[in-house]
């Protein structure tokens, strides 16, 4: 600041005289009084008060006392600071002007003044690159903000600029009961209230303009999907799609009905700290209002879309302990194939196809397997069985014989400590406990119901037996097999291996059966579910 001290100029007396009269004349200037305060006068030696004076690039203020502010608000739009200099396209924080008697009344905000020193005011103004606004008094706002349609994030309290292009973790855009407007009504943005149920925090994006997305809908980001509601929270993990709509909850999954989905209805989106949609292979939990939450399992996901067995694929012959339907569909995914339920769940073990006609193993790894495959459990017991490695049918249960042995389906027929007779497709065949099938004509130890001897002569043309002989019975092979329709008398619930000739069956579930569910001589039997835990038979 340019400062100088009053000046006194004294005409000369030759110019008195040459004048006639005799006067002082004074320059303008500031001067600083016994307490440090500085003053103007003008040219007439008057105490300048109530207006602005300009010294060098600088505008200097004098109040009604003729003392130059610091530190003060002048007229409520314009600032000077410390030395007393109006400020220009700068910042400060501070009281506002009717506060500055009562520092209790609000706190302090930041303002800005433009280029001309007055404050702005109730507007929008990009500042070195970045977008800010302000209320009709001035002061910058800060967080969740609503103008008309559309909502903003302005930042903290020492922040104040609209967020771009960029993800934040912020509380729900619903204000908490200190915010309160003009007439005392809670402010509510993007629809959210105290009462919504929206996750308390959640992660928003805000798009190159500012806006928050609010889309419900999905959008892509830097390359990746994500999903949002209506509140802008983005979507995590389960969501329901039929209800993505649904304002009430930032995850969706559990605001319908425990069970009330289906695995079709619902997508998959990556865990909170990520968001994106999901593709590949997870192990997870269950989805609520599908009714697995329970359960940790395998699924596959394509682009957010659960891998699933599909209504095209019910097996409605077949049904768990539990009485209920279970649908099983074979997926080729990368060149490989798993077994799906209709639940999207990763199945593992033997599997029955209804689409295929047949069984399957997938390991615990659920990829399918080919070619024998030992220590495979079923009927509560392990077993070997023979899995097709051709085309067409590719991992399907191999239906008969193989290399010497019998196989019902892909399980290997054997017998348990001798020899055992099976019926298979309208014959009789003797196999061993290794499964071998016998070719010879002799004496064997037979273990059947009501057959169990030992030294038992067996007939046997090629691979087929065509008579038994014991010590006081003897059979015809069509004689066995009326024998064993006997023994079944009409209910092949009363299928089991311990009959005369014993019949081939695999167990998936507690007392459900797939075995021949018709048997009639001479002629190739039928082979299914026996359907005992069908709630409807």
């Amino acid at each position: 600041m340019r400062k100088q001290t009053k000046l006194v100029a004294v005409l000369s007396a030759a110019a008195l005289l040459a004048m006639g009269a005799s006067m002082t004349s004074f320059a303008a200037g500031w001067e600083k009084d016994d307490s440090g305060i500085w003053h103007y006068y003008d040219s007439d030696d008057e105490m300048v008060t109530d207006e602005w004076k300009k010294d060098g690039a600088y505008w200097f203020y004098l109040d009604e006392d003729g003392e130059m502010l610091t530190d003060s608000w002048v007229d409520d739009e314009y600032y000077v600071d410390g030395d007393g200099r109006m400020l220009v396209n700068s910042w400060i924080k501070t009281l506002a002007d009717d506060e500055e008697d009562d520092p209790d009344d609000g706190g302090e905000h930041w303002y800005y003044f433009g280029n001309k020193g007055k404050k702005v005011t109730d507007d929008s103004k990009k500042i070195n690159g970045k977008t800010y606004y302000f209320n009709e008094d001035g002061e910058m706002l800060t967080g969740w903000h609503q103008d008309g349609d559309d909502a903003f994030y302005l930042g903290g309290e020492d922040e104040g600029w609209r967020a771009e292009s960029q993800w934040l973790w912020l509380e729900k855009s619903g204000l908490d009961e200190d915010d309160l407007d003009d007439d005392d009504n809670l402010e509510v943005v993007l629809g959210c209230t105290e009462d919504d149920d929206c996750d308390d925090e959640g992660w928003y994006y805000f798009q190159s303009s500012g806006k928050v997305y609010t889309g419900a809908n999905k959008k892509k980001i830097n390359g990746r999907y994500y999903m949002f509601n209506n509140h802008g929270q983005m979507l995590y993990e389960w969501i329901n799609g039929t209800a993505k709509t649904v304002s009430s909850n930032a995850q969706l999954d559990g605001v319908a009905s425990a069970g009330s989905a289906s695995v079709e209805d619902m997508r998959y989106y990556n865990a909170v700290e990520e968001g994106w949609r999901a593709d590949g292979w997870y192990e997870m939990d269950g989805s609520e209002d599908v009714g697995t939450d329970g359960d940790t399992d395998w699924y596959y996901v394509d682009d957010g879309e659960i891998k699933y067995a599909d209504g095209g694929y019910k097996d409605e012959a077949t049904y768990d302990e539990d009485g209920k339907m279970v649908y099983v569909q074979r997926i080729k995914i990368n060149g490989k194939y798993f077994a799906f339920n209709e639940k999207g769940q990763m199945q593992d073990g033997l599997q029955y196809i209804n689409a295929d006609s047949g069984f399957y193993y997938f390991d615990e790894n659920g990829y399918q397997k080919t070619g024998r495959v030992t220590s495979v459990e079923c009927d509560d017991d392990d077993y070997t069985f023979y899995f097709n490695t051709k085309n067409g049918k590719n991992g399907q249960g191999y239906k008969g014989l193989k290399d010497d042995y019998l196989y019902f389906n892909g399980k290997r027929l054997d017998a348990d400590d001798d020899y055992r007779l099976y019926y298979y497709d309208g014959d009789i065949y003797l196999v061993n406990k290794k499964g071998k099938v016998q070719k010879s004509s002799k004496k064997y130890d037979l273990e059947n119901k009501g057959i169990a001897e030992d030294d038992v002569e067996v007939t046997i043309s090629g691979k087929k037996v065509t008579k038994i002989k014991g010590s006081n019975f003897e059979y015809t092979d069509d004689e066995l097999v009326a024998e064993m329709i006997n023994e079944i008398n009409g209910n092949y619930e009363n299928v089991t291996d311990d009959m005369i000739l014993s019949v081939p069956f695999i167990q998936l579930y507690d007392d459900d059966l797939y075995t021949y569910t018709e048997i009639k001589e001479n002629s190739t039997p039928t082979e299914g579910w026996l359907g005992l835990n069908n709630p409807n038979k």
